[in-house]
């Protein structure tokens, strides 16, 4: 990670309209991810590079937590890049739709090339994004195989075996059904625990999972129990 980021608008006919429409949008995209990340005040300074369309912005104040914003815009279009139909994590619509503006800026004649940097590392922006972000703005529900983590904080059998997730990261509340009887139990010896479920997550309109039907839990073991840095040590020790 690092405390800058920029984004490059290349092409042989780069119109006044269109680069003032990717220096807005990736602003409005930088700014907003950091409101949703971190509750630190971030001032930002920006620079543009003398003779080509190099938009950077800097905190005024380096720290941990605009590094985390910088890297979360980044991985958030690389995860769109990929064709994630997700809003990616710190991302709102609104981020979303910047992000799709963005990307939209390509023509492959006047513009050619979009691309947004941290660091050393640079993430192009097609214009496969737009169809992508097009399906989540368009609030398709969809469901998925895959896992969810989190704490089980809550455990019901009044409606069906039931118990819900909290999730840390995107600090939502998952309502899990219990479709086994194994998933049944683990979900009472894992309450107020660390777990992981799998099954089909079925996705809300806005791209993030809303619900899981689950077929398995596993529980994560608690942290006193977990290695020191000195079990491993002397594991590692022992193979030289």
């Amino acid at each position: 990670m690092s405390n800058q980021i920029q984004i490059k608008i290349e092409g042989p006919k780069l119109r006044a309209d269109k680069f003032l429409d990717g220096a807005r949008e990736f602003l409005a995209l930088v700014q907003g991810v950091a409101k949703n990340v971190t509750t630190e005040q971030i001032e930002w300074l920006v620079e543009v590079d003398k003779s080509s369309a190099v938009i950077r912005m800097k905190p005024t104040t380096p720290s941990h937590q605009s590094e985390l914003c910088i890297d979360v815009v980044c991985k958030g279009m690389k995860a769109l890049r990929a064709g994630v139909a997700a809003l990616p994590h710190g991302f709102t619509r609104e981020n979303a739709a910047s992000a799709r503006i963005l990307a939209g800026l390509t023509d492959g004649q006047d513009i050619q090339a979009v691309s947004i940097q941290n660091g050393d590392d640079s993430e192009s922006i097609p214009q496969s994004i737009v169809k992508v972000v097009d399906k989540i703005l368009e609030g398709q529900r969809y469901n998925d195989f895959g896992s969810i983590e989190g704490k089980i904080i809550s455990l019901s059998a009044r409606h069906g075996y039931i118990c819900v997730i909290n999730d840390p990261i995107e600090q939502r509340e998952i309502t899990c059904y219990l479709q086994t009887d194994s998933a049944q139990r683990d979900a009472v010896r894992g309450y107020d625990k660390r777990v992981m479920a799998s099954g089909l997550i079925h996705y809300a309109a806005g791209g993030y999972p809303e619900s899981i039907t689950v077929d398995e839990i596993h529980i994560f073991p608690p942290i006193s129990e977990l290695p020191t840095a000195q079990d491993i040590q002397a594991i590692y020790e022992q193979y030289k």
